[in-house]
């Protein structure tokens, strides 16, 4: 988050004009920031940390007398997240300033230049950590989803840590997922070459339109042929299911629309489903369609952000 943006909305939130999305995006800065433990600090002057403190706090100081006891608690909220910023400096602070986390939350897709030119999409909910500069080797470690457009370095291969993976490239395009809710790691080659090791063990090399699906629970892995529109559809704007279980689309809502999913009835967690959405359709929207398709019903408690189903599925 630019620190003219971060700024504003601490303000809005001291003087209490804060919009509910403004106030759900400060606290998903700040928990998404402090639980990583590394940003990337906008300068290397010493003096920083202080100039920080001061510019914060003139933005948090009341200005009509009426509206000091209302900002009491707000200030004080601020001043958690003020602290929240320090300590990350020190931490980086220990570890050096070169290292760079990327966070991308619900609902947008975020496109990363990396120091090599190379360049990176996230999905929602996904992180990228990196060095700055690059060593011999451009390393990478991802949390989530990432389609991978690689700028040619023969020298220097391109690295990328997930789910117990390494993919090893020297300019390609690729996309890997790992999500914590995922049963596995896939690495899917769109042109180019890649090799997939775990552990030090040469799983495959790919070549394009081939994917490698490694599953957590056997420790195994195995390579099949795909169709790379479907798997580079989250990129271009598209929520698509190919014949997905009901479990992987929950996931995937839950990621795109900040919500919880629960299932009421085990049943529908194994249906599966095909479609195609335009990422701007409103959830409600979606569960409905998927409603008319298999016997589903859906609630929605919009403050807890919950989202139950219910029914007997498909069976």
């Amino acid at each position: 988050m630019e620190q003219t943006r971060l700024y504003s909305l601490i303000r809005k939130l001291a003087d209490d004009e804060a919009t509910p999305e403004e106030v759900q995006e400060l606290h998903e800065w700040y928990h998404s920031v402090y639980a990583v433990g590394d940003v990337e600090w906008p300068s290397e002057d010493p003096a920083e940390e202080e100039l920080l403190r001061q510019r914060i706090w003139a933005q948090l100081r009341p200005r009509p007398r009426f509206r000091v006891v209302r900002m009491v608690a707000r200030v004080a909220a601020c001043l958690v997240l003020l602290a929240g910023v320090f300590l990350v400096w020190r931490y980086m602070g220990n570890k050096g300033p070169d290292q760079i986390t990327v966070y991308n939350p619900w609902g947008k897709i975020l496109q990363v230049t990396l120091p090599d030119s190379s360049h990176v999409w996230l999905n929602a909910a996904t992180t990228l950590r990196y060095k700055r500069p690059f060593g011999s080797y451009r390393e990478l470690y991802l949390d989530g989803e990432g389609y991978f457009d690689v700028a040619e370095d023969p020298a220097h291969p391109f690295v990328v840590h997930a789910g117990g993976l390494t993919t090893t490239v020297l300019g390609t395009r690729f996309d890997m997922r790992s999500f914590d809710t995922d049963p596995g790691t896939t690495v899917t080659v769109i042109r180019g070459k890649v090799q997939v090791d775990n552990a030090g063990k040469v799983l495959d090399q790919l070549t394009p339109a081939r994917q490698l699906q490694w599953d957590d629970h056997t420790r195994q892995s195995r390579t099949v042929s795909v169709d790379t529109t479907e798997i580079m559809a989250w990129q271009q704007g598209q929520l698509r299911f190919d014949y997905e279980r009901m479990e992987t689309i929950a996931g995937t809502l839950s990621r795109w629309y900040n919500v919880k999913i629960l299932f009421k009835d085990s049943t529908l967690r194994n249906c599966r489903l095909m479609g195609s959405f335009d990422n701007k359709i409103t959830l409600p929207q979606i569960l409905t369609i998927i409603s008319n398709t298999i016997d589903m019903q859906w609630a929605m408690d919009d403050k807890k952000r919950i989202v139950i189903l219910s029914g007997k599925g498909c069976q």
